[in-house]
């Protein structure tokens, strides 16, 4: 399979997961098409909100990881940061007021997702390269990495964000598996 083949898979697998997700937000009202409706509940409006208020904190200088009162009481949040916060796409918060939180915990479902389609249709295109060899196999390449993004386990587990996480980072671990 060529490159350029390969390419294709990994974008059109993308752009699919992130036409139907945003179609399916446009449609349900969900933020930023409409200012009612987030998938921020359950964990991600108890808790990870403001935890993200706080990350947004730390990275502005306003506040520390080592030592905070935010911290319930004082101490150390490495802890926090570690099984909480540390996810790349979390330094994205810089771009979102303390106001507009639940929007970029949309969009960052969003780009988690996507990215599981992207490194999905990856490992696929990596791994079976040999026989990703007619039109039939090319397109189930690209609904089996569309269909892994917006799985139910994904969708179920929008509200506790860092689970994501792992999604999107299984098949690229895989390959390294693989290739080792």
């Amino acid at each position: 399979m060529s490159k350029r083949k390969k390419a294709s898979i990994v974008v059109i697998s993308s752009l699919c997961t992130l036409s139907l997700l945003l179609m399916i937000m446009y449609i349900q009202g969900f933020i930023p098409f409409g200012n009612d409706k987030s998938l921020a509940s359950m964990d991600a409006h108890i808790q990870y909100i403001d935890l993200y208020a706080y990350l947004k904190d730390v990275i502005l200088g306003k506040n520390n990881f080592s030592y905070t009162f935010s911290n319930v009481l004082g101490g150390s949040s490495f802890a926090i940061f570690s099984y909480y916060l540390s996810s790349p796409i979390n330094l994205l918060v810089i771009f979102f007021s303390k106001d507009n939180l639940r929007t970029f915990f949309d969009i960052a479902v969003v780009i988690k997702l996507v990215l599981a389609a992207l490194s999905c249709s990856y490992f696929f295109a990596e791994t079976f390269k040999e026989k990703i060899n007619s039109n039939l196999k090319y397109a189930m390449t690209i609904v089996l990495s569309v269909s892994y993004a917006l799985c139910q386990y994904n969708i179920a587990q929008s509200s506790n964000i860092m689970w994501l996480d792992g999604v999107y980072m299984l098949p690229l671990m895989s390959q390294v598996l693989i290739c080792v």
